[in-house]
């Protein structure tokens, strides 16, 4: 009979050999396998030996999350046969040795077992600030033997001097924390906002590109840390078939953002994301976007724009962001988030500009999917918008009219199936075209290339960049 699923917590430490690689083969085989699901996992941690014989390497150190139907014993036969194949066999090391892998299995649920060979809570739990250094970066409220949290027993070991300690800033890369529980991802960021570190935050459905690399950067440079989610809401989507089709590959994603130096990456199911929904869509605590959404893709793409606010009012109670990063191509799009924030009274946010390819096309996940021909016909979006801006800079045109007229006339001959190609104040946003001459304006186009939906914008009070 199998058991429900537990959550549990397991410690690595490597001082032999490459550690790193060691750490991140071992957590490649625990991801791989079979009766368990890795939910999360902290930086490695650089730390002395404690104990053991003289002269030993310093270690790393860190900690996962797991949920599991295996027994305890079994768990552990897991993680033992793990180090067997990494080449240790515990029978033949001498007592608090050096060695390449080590798995401890330091919290099964709530359950205390003293077994032969199995004790849980781990016995020396409470005692080492190097395990719990990294177990405070994915479970600080994790309950230990004492009662007390893996938090409050942190910080008494912090507080004693004679306790030995891990360097602030490890001294090897340290990996990307990852959470597939968005309630990891939460109590992550509760730590780190505690600690007193500004968290920028990048909401993002995956299939990564430069364009959401970039924003990465941006919040890197300007925060502490930066955290970013990668869920396709199903929400947002009024096409089943586009959400059938988006790109997902989430394991491609987090080694994309690894490498850009993101400290935490989590995803999620939408039930785990409106656990009080118990997975019903109608019972969703839907957030109504307000005014920006009204018009253009509020009007082709009914529902979108309020299960964009839903979803990204839940991301930003998880995630309790100094800032917020999004892409400008998404122009409509970011004046609803800009209302959810004034409405929430938080993050700032911080609208960048949008990302090209070389030949001037605004990058999108759904690029991927333009054949050659399409892709040629998709210019056509990128020289209508340049065309409207040349007619507001060189031609002096103000009306709107006038300058939707530009843009069509590129677009009339591209065969392209343009489903709006309009001007509105970026302001003072209206459903339906504004009247009159504009004192600033922007160019605002949606039109598929196949089956391939694409949208681009342009400022044209504003000169290009430099170059372009």
């Amino acid at each position: 009979m199998s058991l429900p699923p537990r959550k549990a917590l397991v410690a690595l430490g490597s001082n032999l050999g490459d550690r790193q690689a060691n750490l991140d083969a071992a957590l490649a085989a625990l991801r791989r396998e079979p009766g368990l699901r890795v939910l999360a996992s902290s930086a490695w941690v650089e730390t002395d030996p404690v104990g053991g014989p003289p002269g030993q390497g310093r270690y790393l150190n860190g900690a996962i999350a797991i949920e599991t139907a295996l027994a305890p014993r079994e768990l552990l036969g897991r993680l033992l046969e793990i180090e067997r194949r990494a080449g240790r066999d515990r029978s033949l090391e001498p007592r608090n040795g050096p060695r390449r892998l080590d798995l401890d299995l330091l919290l099964y649920g709530d359950e205390r077992i003293a077994e032969p060979g199995l004790r849980v809570p781990h016995p020396r739990l409470e005692e080492r600030l190097f395990v719990l250094e990294p177990l405070a970066q994915i479970a600080p409220d994790a309950r230990l033997a004492s009662g007390r949290s893996v938090r409050e027993r942190l910080a008494e070991l912090r507080a004693d001097p004679s306790a030995p300690r891990a360097p602030s800033v490890p001294s090897v890369p340290s990996v990307m924390v990852r959470c597939a529980d968005p309630e990891l991802a939460r109590r992550w960021c509760e730590g780190e906002r505690e600690a007193g570190r500004a968290i920028g935050f990048v909401p993002t459905m995956g299939a990564l590109h430069e364009g959401h690399l970039a924003l990465v950067r941006r919040a890197r440079a300007e925060n502490d840390r930066c955290a970013v989610s990668i869920f396709v809401n199903p929400l947002q989507f009024d096409d089943p078939a586009d959400l059938e089709h988006y790109p997902r590959d989430f394991e491609r994603d987090a080694g994309l953002l690894e490498r850009e130096g993101c400290d935490m990456v989590f995803t999620g199911t939408l039930e785990r994301f409106f656990p009080e929904a118990g997975g019903r869509r109608e019972a969703t605590p839907w957030r109504e976007p307000g005014p920006a959404a009204e018009g253009l893709e509020g009007e082709l793409r009914p529902g979108h724009f309020r299960g964009v606010a839903t979803i990204v009012a839940r991301l930003f109670e998880i995630v309790r962001p100094a800032r917020a990063y999004f892409g400008e191509k998404d122009f409509q799009q970011s004046l609803v988030v800009r209302d959810l924030a004034r409405e929430l009274g938080y993050p700032e946010i911080v609208v960048c500009p949008t990302s090209r390819e070389p030949s001037g096309l605004a990058r999108s996940s759904r690029n991927a999917r333009l054949g050659p021909d399409e892709r040629e016909r998709a210019l056509a979006i990128v020289r209508a918008l340049e065309a409207a801006r040349r007619a507001w800079r060189a031609d002096g045109l103000r009306e709107p009219a006038a300058l939707r007229e530009a843009m069509l006339a590129v677009l009339a001959p591209s065969g392209l199936e343009v489903e709006y190609a309009e001007v509105r104040d970026p302001e003072r946003w209206t459903e339906l075209e504004p009247r009159g001459p504009l004192a600033r304006a922007v160019a605002l186009v949606a039109a598929r290339a196949g089956g391939v939906r694409l949208i681009d914008n342009l400022r044209l009070d504003r000169a290009p960049p430099e170059g372009a």
